[in-house]
């Protein structure tokens, strides 16, 4: 009995016994894939995939696992990923009751943990393991005789090389490895995975030379890395700077530079026969004579408002736009009188002290 599990690590998955002794049979006539050429084109191989980044690659699976919580519309479970397990031939191992999922199968944990304890379960490439041993000594129990050669477990597409995945799922794998080989079953990595790479030896590696230079140059880096992160973080700031004034001078140019436009803050009436840009000319100024609000000033006087604190007059009394509208200079208050200039406090003479008689002893 021959299993192969799949994972989604380009590095070995295309070297995967997808053509083996059945593939003809498997496409139907349908035209193969592009796969180089097998080693394993004479042997009769389970192919048992998992997880969303490989059924887009698989050929062909007999099983399939996910076991996580069937969430469709959330990252993992896409709307091809979804639609493919609910399509899927064969079994799909879940970890729970899945009604959409015609072929849905309760994987079997009960068993697995009895056998091998819940120490190592650590991913589903392990269970996944698991499951496969089982059901290779189940197949061993109807046959008389087996050579070791007969069964094998194989994994593709499997690194465990990421830093979740090396910080505590690696391990699980590579116990269901050496507990296969204890039970007699031959298991193969490619060599373009790292997933036999053990751990560096608590303590003891901190004497190998290689571990000692990769370490003092791991923190030379870091080193490194903080400094360009202190860089780059005053960089950030400039940029933040520039960015500000950039969308101020963009404000600017875009609202005061404009030589048009009439004020505000008073009230205009627009002149009758005149356009929009120059016709409105009269100002209503309630503080003139007969000047209340909507009414307009006296004829012959000369057009007068306060706007912001300062005053304005126009030469013509008449045109906003080409009449030249120019500053005023302010009244004096009628309320504040001029203060005087201060000139300092003058300090009075004190008066020399009399001496005093010295008494005679």
């Amino acid at each position: 009995m021959k299993i192969a599990l799949i994972g989604s690590a380009p590095s070995s998955i295309g070297s995967a016994p997808f053509a083996d002794a059945r593939f003809n049979q498997f496409l139907g006539g349908k035209p193969a894939p592009a796969y180089p050429p097998s080693q394993f084109i004479n042997e009769t191989w389970q192919i048992w995939g998992c997880s969303p980044g490989a059924f887009g690659v698989c050929p062909r699976a007999d099983r399939w696992f996910e076991v996580h919580r069937w969430e469709p519309g959330k990252t993992w479970f896409s709307p091809e990923y979804c639609q493919f397990l609910r399509e899927f031939r064969g079994p799909v191992y879940t970890g729970g009751p899945v009604p959409e999922i015609r072929n849905a199968t309760p994987f079997p944990i009960d068993a697995v943990e009895e056998a091998f304890s819940g120490y190592f379960l650590t991913s589903s490439l392990a269970l996944m393991m698991a499951l496969a041993i089982l059901d290779i000594e189940t197949d061993r129990a109807t046959r008389p005789a087996f050579t070791p050669d007969e069964d094998t477990i194989a994994f593709f597409g499997v690194d465990m090389a990421a830093t979740e995945e090396y910080g505590y799922q690696r391990a699980g794998c590579q116990f269901f490895v050496l507990e296969a080989l204890r039970r007699g079953i031959q298991v193969y990595v490619p060599p373009e995975s790292d997933l036999l790479r053990p751990m560096p030896v608590y303590g003891m590696c901190e004497w190998d030379h290689e571990y000692i230079k990769l370490t003092t140059r791991a923190r030379e880096i870091n080193q490194r890395v903080q400094i360009q992160q202190q860089a780059a973080a005053g960089a950030q700031r400039e940029l933040d700077h520039l960015n500000g004034a950039r969308e101020n001078l963009d404000y600017v140019a875009n609202t005061w530079t404009s030589p048009y436009g009439l004020p505000s803050g008073i009230f205009l009436n627009h002149k009758v026969g005149t356009g929009m840009g120059g016709g409105v000319t009269r100002i209503d100024q309630p503080h003139l004579k007969g000047g209340g609000p909507g009414q307009q000033a006296e004829a012959g006087s000369d057009p007068i408002t306060t706007i912001k604190g300062s005053i304005l007059s126009s030469t013509d009394g008449d045109l906003l736009h080409g009449g030249g509208w120019e500053p005023a200079p302010m009244p004096p208050s009628p309320t504040r009188a001029t203060p005087r200039p201060y000139t300092g406090r003058t300090a009075q003479a004190r008066p020399k002290a009399k001496p005093r008689p010295r008494k005679r002893r």
